[in-house]
């Protein structure tokens, strides 16, 4: 029986989320900016302990406190992806090496009629919020992520420690060490991203978007919206972190690979040689998956995973389906035979993402149209606006 623990930790939360570096770490240096992010320089007396420390990224450079016998063993295990933005004069500059003229043309386009269509505005939390306006935010937040996740019939890992990223995000915007982007049509949160800070450089961790608007592309324009803040606040690194995404390898420029830290007290002959066995066995696992990736059966096990992980429906829910008939500039009805609706009403909320094309496709103000229910046909909604009408049924 062994006398000592295996103990396991992970980098971003005591990095991130609790900000509590053990003391086995002296020091921990960016090599993108240089910048040293952590320091500690009383070293303390190891226990038998093996520590295994997952998902360090590699570019941040870890140091032991080796006084006393501390040892380390760095393993590379998942790539992750990141901007250098070194490499760039401002958020202009670097769309313009990173993007062709017509894929820039088309984040202008979708940004200006997102702001044409709506009364948009753009707010980013740092060092100050109100708690009732903090509380107001993630609950909008979790909303826009389920509602996403339940149009992509899959389950959010991040949901699992929702109430943990409630907790910690409040007290570290306070301190700015994270901050919270937010796009609003009026009072109504559309884009919400959680991006915690340390030093210079800014994590991707949590990001929601209202699918209706999904049009107009408006997780592009929160990104450029995000960069703009980053150069103007001297951020150096913008780490998108793991996840194999279509819009990580669009954006990013750089990728890194996380590692796991195996530490352990050499001094000790018994832990020293249960950590070469916990080496020998991390390196073949990881050798078996990267075998799987060149084979491509990765894929196929995601496909299977995200299948088996398919959310449970509710019996007890009414799941509706329903086709959405689409006709352009059909024969207006005399105004007796329809009433007119607020776009908030909650009837309007399974055609609310055509409404909001149709916005897109003609340039109109939601401040300009009328939107009307037929009275014969509860299931039948028009469309008018300045130069252009639509009429849409459910069936």
């Amino acid at each position: 029986m062994t006398s000592f623990k295996i103990k396991k930790l992970n980098f971003l939360t005591i990095f991130l989320e609790n900000r509590s570096l053990n003391s086995f770490y002296s020091c921990i240096t960016n090599v993108f900016s240089g910048q040293v992010e952590f320091l500690n320089n009383s070293a303390t007396q190891p226990p038998k302990n093996i520590i295994l420390v997952k998902d360090v990224p590699d570019y941040l450079d870890a140091q032991l406190n080796e006084d006393y016998g501390w040892k380390i063993k760095k393993l590379k295990t998942f790539k992750g992806s990141l901007i250098n933005l070194n490499n760039y004069k401002d958020e202009t500059d670097y769309l313009l090496k990173t993007f062709s003229t017509s894929r820039r043309s088309k984040f202008r386009t979708n940004q200006k009629r997102l702001e044409k269509c709506f009364n948009i505005s753009y707010k980013t939390y740092y060092g100050h919020i109100e708690k009732n306006e903090y509380e107001y935010l993630f609950d909008n937040f979790l909303e826009l992520i389920n509602r996403r996740f339940d149009q992509k019939q899959l389950i959010n890992d991040d949901l699992v420690r929702w109430k943990v990223y409630r907790d910690i995000a409040y007290p570290l915007i306070l301190n700015k060490e994270a901050c919270l982007f937010v796009i609003y049509d009026g009072d109504k949160p559309i884009s919400i991203s959680f991006n915690p800070i340390h030093g210079k450089t800014i994590f991707g961790y949590i990001r929601g978007y209202d699918i209706d608007y999904g049009k107009f592309y408006i997780g592009f324009t929160d990104i450029i919206i995000q960069l703009k803040w980053c150069f103007e606040n001297n951020i150096t690194t913008f780490d998108l972190l793991k996840g194999e995404y279509e819009y990580k390898s669009q954006w990013t420029d750089t990728e890194y690979y996380f590692e796991k830290h195996i530490i352990f007290n050499s001094s000790f002959l018994f832990p020293d040689l249960w950590a070469k066995m916990i080496i020998f066995k991390i390196k073949t696992m990881y050798l078996l998956i990267n075998l799987l990736k060149k084979w491509k059966l990765h894929l196929v096990y995601g496909k299977i995973k995200s299948y088996l992980r398919r959310p449970n429906i509710d019996s007890k829910k009414t799941i509706s389906k329903f086709e959405i008939c689409i006709e352009n500039d059909p024969e207006l009805p005399k105004a007796s035979a329809f009433m007119k609706m607020d776009i908030s009403d909650k009837r309007l909320e399974q055609v609310k993402m055509y409404i909001y094309n149709f916005l897109y496709q003609n340039q109109e103000s939601i401040n300009d149209i009328v939107v009307l229910n037929l009275i014969d046909s509860q299931n039948t909604f028009l469309i008018k606006g300045t130069n252009n009408s639509q009429k849409i049924t459910v069936n």
